[in-house]
């Protein structure tokens, strides 16, 4: 599942996923990428990553870099995952697009990944 988080700064997508997620539940926030776009210069992303099984997350991380790729305005991305998740996907740091500033949170950290991401 898939769902669109509040967050303080108009600019900032907020995205949480946990479980299954499938191609309806990415077109649905590059849907609403490609509306919050047009009104600034610069976008972030805020990721909260939970419940998901290691062969879901490379299909979730190639997804993420496909939307990466595709809408250039992002500067910063905030990915919050479990921490037995986050040396795994570091070593991945290299298929996000160099422009994008990318920083890992354990869940337990997700203050401080909102702190970071709205910074």
């Amino acid at each position: 599942m898939l769902k669109l988080l509040s967050m303080d700064a108009n600019s900032v997508i907020g995205v949480s996923i946990k479980g299954n997620v499938n191609t309806k539940d990415f077109d649905l926030v590059k849907n609403f990428i490609k509306e919050v776009e047009i009104h600034y210069e610069f976008l972030r992303i805020y990721v909260e990553i939970e419940d998901i099984e290691g062969f879901m997350l490379e299909t979730l991380l190639k997804e993420l870099e496909f939307t990466l790729t595709n809408f250039h305005r992002f500067e910063k991305e905030a990915i919050v995952i479990e921490k037995k998740w986050i040396e795994q996907i570091e070593i991945m740091r290299d298929i996000f697009v160099s422009s994008v500033k990318v920083e890992y949170f354990a869940l337990e950290d997700k203050c401080k990944a909102r702190c970071w991401i709205l910074s």
